[in-house]
């Protein structure tokens, strides 16, 4: 049994709406700047009492997940901190894609990793401060399981509702 690292999940988000770039998806790694990010499952949990009982029944309902990165510091050139800060300087939220990677997982061909692909909605919290640095959130839905291959700086998510995590 191995232990697993962090660089081996990698984070692509599709930043085709502000970057001006041609074509449907423009993947581009988040990473440059960040310390950690971390996906939160936050459990939506119905919890009721009813006069029949003295105790309270929970049932889950769902997961809503989400991201907080904090301090993600500014470089420039770097394409995700140019696509948060088109939205910053616009004052508005983006929704996009987000391609979730698991290189040590794969079927075998080189290049051809698990993956899930989420549609995001991201808001920015905070820019600047004494660091020049810009906070956002990330608030993942409809997860899609598949496969995706990297070539260069392309990427390929194909859904496959079989695959197993």
């Amino acid at each position: 049994m191995a232990q697993r690292f962090r660089d081996e999940y990698q984070h692509y988000l599709n930043t085709h709406t502000y970057t001006g770039e041609t074509g449907s998806e423009v993947w581009k790694r988040e990473g440059e700047g960040v310390e950690s990010l971390s996906i939160a499952f936050n459990a939506q949990i119905d919890t009721y009492k009813t006069i029949l009982s003295r105790q309270a029944q929970s049932t889950f309902q769902n997961y809503q997940l989400s991201s907080s990165i904090s301090g993600k510091r500014c470089y420039s050139g770097d394409p995700i901190y140019d696509y948060l800060d088109e939205m910053r300087r616009k004052a508005i939220a983006g929704e996009t894609q987000l391609i979730e990677i698991d290189t040590a997982k794969t079927d075998g061909t080189a290049g051809h990793y698990l993956a899930v692909k989420y549609d995001v909605l991201i808001t920015i919290n905070e820019w600047l401060g004494e660091n020049a640095t810009i906070s956002y959130d990330i608030n993942y839905k409809n997860p899609k399981t598949g496969y995706c291959t990297i070539s260069g700086e392309t990427i390929t998510f194909v859904e496959d509702a079989e695959v197993s995590l």
